[in-house]
């Protein structure tokens, strides 16, 4: 069984890093400024959705499940990063290809 001490600093480092990759999300989301149909801006829905996987996870005490959730949140943010920074240049080519046009 793991001491007091041990299960304290694993408790404390997950919470960084919980942190850590909450602000990450807040700083991704702030990039989608367009609307959903109903007309609320995507950046909000967002992170009403991100804070409710986050309190969802909250109560977790599994090590493992945790490790998990914080390793898929991760992944799940860079594939997000990579797909919008891929779909943004995309755009600034065609636009650069437009300007030259004519």
């Amino acid at each position: 069984m793991a001491s007091k001490s041990a299960s304290k600093w694993l408790h404390s480092t997950s919470l960084r890093e919980f942190q850590s990759l909450y602000r990450e999300v807040l700083r991704t989301c702030r990039a989608f400024h367009h609307c959903d149909p109903t007309g609320s801006p995507w950046n909000t829905r967002l992170k009403l959705e991100a804070r409710k996987e986050f309190e969802q996870g909250r109560a977790e005490t599994d090590p493992l499940v945790i490790a998990r959730m914080l390793v898929v949140g991760r992944e799940s943010v860079q594939q997000i990063q990579v797909k919008f920074n891929q779909a943004d240049k995309a755009i600034e080519e065609r636009i650069k290809r437009d300007i030259s046009r004519r």
